[in-house]
């Protein structure tokens, strides 16, 4: 037969601190991407205007391997 001590509570879950911690979680997560894209928005139009692309010789032979 099982005795229950009555002094030892088992652990309880705070719901509300549980959906309030999730809550600022997600608003962190949110608040770090809309940083990103922010600075993306901060580039001159010289910055925006310039080439970033440029094929070289290991991206030729890139394109041609995969051809195969």
């Amino acid at each position: 037969m099982r005795q229950d001590d009555p002094t030892k509570a088992p652990p309880t879950v705070d719901r509300r601190a549980f959906l309030t911690g999730a809550g600022l979680a997600g608003a962190t997560a949110a608040a770090a991407v809309g940083g990103t894209v922010l600075a993306e928005a901060r580039e001159s139009p010289e910055e925006q205007l310039k080439g970033r692309y440029s094929e070289t010789p290991h991206v030729q032979r890139f394109y041609a391997l995969n051809r195969l």
